[in-house]
């Protein structure tokens, strides 16, 4: 669509020219509108038009004053003039300045849609002479820089810079990593709208990289203020295509031969994007900000010890099978504050974060066998962790799917914390349940909660818990299980102690009560059978 700037001294002229065109049927659009010679100086530098068209005789200064001072400072720009029949001397002048052809008042419907449709033409021409034209210089200009970068003969580098007139104070290189659907021309297009703000207008130079765009920058982007600032503009130019954009900067740097060095500290900068937390351009030096605090980049050698992904694991199970979001939420928490600082690496952190999820959710399809569900959902948990491009996607969609994986179970529940505990203990006696984990699940202080639950039972957790499991113990020996098998299932690892724990609460050994419900039912066996027949 060409711009089209519309100058007339008369409203109704003005108003006429805008409505009795459809102009955007003819590739044009009135981007705005002047009623004096000076103020068209002034909206044509605000609003660089692709055309003006302007009346001849304005009182003050005339339509000639204006296309010949704009023309001192923009010589390719084109210009309809407008005028009366007793204008015709000026007309012959003002084609003498190069405009583009001239309307006589009032103006003609057909008349100016020919002039449209003429200079629509030429425009496009222009257009593809400059692309091309840009495309032959861009193309050189890569050729240069790539040198720059990766040249390691210094006298080789300071030809190039001298090559491209790179006389600047300070040099900085910006890399743009960029995730879209797949179109093959697409590229090529971006690139073109990158170099009209920044080649045209000599902001710097734009090159393509492994994985994405650069930008060899004249201005330097220093704080986080200018890099937000600059992510928000790029962000702006690119807005009708879908693009998921990472943006790094490397240090600027005082010489062309030290072009490389901003490049590489870009690149490694670039190669964390999955801990990049905020949109925005991701700068140099911001691994080393983020030392002793939390930030979008972890510092890389903090390590505090191994990870315990079953321990995690265990607090997701016990997060989802009481149907909490808010313990959800908590445990993924967690899981970024313990398993981030261990796993440096894109793959590590995924491959950490895919155990923690696969070990909950295989926990929770054994006790909710009734639910085919849960492990296709669990599959498709996995799949997508690998598929997320940041840690803070990865988040939001294990969030999105833990939550919704909740909601497939029946919600939250909407009874108090103590029966929801109470609950969750008869459903996993097995577990090796302690009141410090469950407090931290349900987000209460343990010991307040160890008060509390006496309060409502009548009993010590550990108390109620043993009673528990000797139940379940009882139900697994009227099965026919073995003691050791018995013993494992319902949470001691030490036969021994369930052997003294059993006899304490049943009055009698595992192995004497088994045999004496054995003996039992053959007896009952025996009486309910039919005589024998003689």
């Amino acid at each position: 669509m060409y711009k089209v700037l519309l100058v007339d001294d008369e409203p109704s002229i003005r108003e006429g020219l805008t409505t009795i065109i459809d102009w955007e049927k003819y590739g044009f659009q009135v981007i705005g509108t002047a009623a004096s010679g000076r103020e068209a100086i002034t909206r044509f530098e605000e609003l660089e038009p692709d055309l003006t068209i302007i009346d001849i005789r304005m009182p003050g200064m005339t339509g000639l004053d204006v296309i010949e001072e704009v023309r001192q400072t923009h010589p390719g720009s084109h210009f309809l003039i407008l005028s009366g029949y007793a204008d015709f001397d000026y007309a012959k002048k003002a084609i003498s300045f190069g405009v583009d052809g001239y309307l006589l008042k009032p103006v003609d419907e057909e008349e100016i849609i020919s002039e449209l449709e003429r200079i629509s033409v030429m425009l496009t021409r222009e257009r593809e002479t400059l692309a091309r034209h840009a495309g032959e210089d861009t193309a050189y200009r890569e050729h240069q820089i790539e040198a720059l970068l990766f040249d390691s003969m210094e006298g080789t580098k300071t030809m190039e810079a001298n090559a491209l007139g790179l006389n600047w104070l300070q040099y900085q290189v910006v890399l743009l990593e960029m995730h879209a659907e797949p179109d093959l021309q697409r590229g090529s297009v971006v690139k073109r709208r990158l170099a009209e703000v920044f080649d045209q207008k000599d902001r710097g130079i734009v090159f393509s990289f492994h994985s994405g765009l650069g930008l060899l920058c004249k201005e330097p982007i220093l704080t986080v203020q200018s890099a937000q600032n600059l992510y928000v503009e790029l962000k702006g130019m690119l807005e009708e295509w879908d693009i998921h954009m990472y943006v790094a900067a490397g240090q600027p740097v005082n010489s062309t031969a030290d072009i490389a060095h901003s490049y590489n500290q870009a690149t490694g900068v670039l190669g964390r994007r999955f801990l990049f937390a905020e949109q925005r351009v991701m700068l140099w030096n911001e691994e080393k900000k983020s030392e002793g605090a939390s930030g979008p980049v972890v510092a890389i050698g903090e390590e505090s010890g191994e990870p315990d992904e079953a321990e995690l694991a265990d607090k997701l199970y016990y997060a989802l099978d009481i149907r909490s979001t808010e313990s959800v939420m908590r445990v993924l928490i967690e899981m970024e504050e313990r398993l981030i600082p261990l796993h440096q690496t894109e793959q590590a952190i995924k491959t950490s974060f895919s155990q923690v999820f696969s070990l909950a959710i295989n926990k929770l399809a054994a006790t909710n066998q009734h639910m085919q569900s849960i492990m296709q959902e669990h599959s498709v948990l996995i799949t997508e962790v690998y598929h997320q491009l940041t840690l803070l996607d990865l988040k939001v969609m294990a969030a999105e799917h833990l939550n919704r994986l909740i909601q497939r179970m029946g919600g939250g529940s909407k009874d108090t914390v103590l029966k929801q505990m109470i609950e969750f203990i008869r459903r996993n006696p097995g577990e090796n349940l302690k009141l410090e984990v469950l407090a931290e699940v349900f987000n209460y202080n343990s010991s307040y909660l160890g008060k509390l639950f006496k309060n409502h039972t009548g009993e010590y957790f550990n108390a109620f818990l043993d009673k528990v499991r000797m139940e379940k113990a009882k139900e697994l020996l009227d099965e026919g299980l073995k003691v050791h098998q018995v013993a494992a299932r319902v949470g001691y690892a030490n036969v021994d102690y369930f052997h003294g724990k059993f006899k304490k609460y049943v009055g009698e050994s595992p192995s004497a009560y088994k045999h004496a419900r054995e003996l039992a039912r053959s007896q009952s066996k025996d009486s309910s059978g039919e005589p024998e027949r003689e």
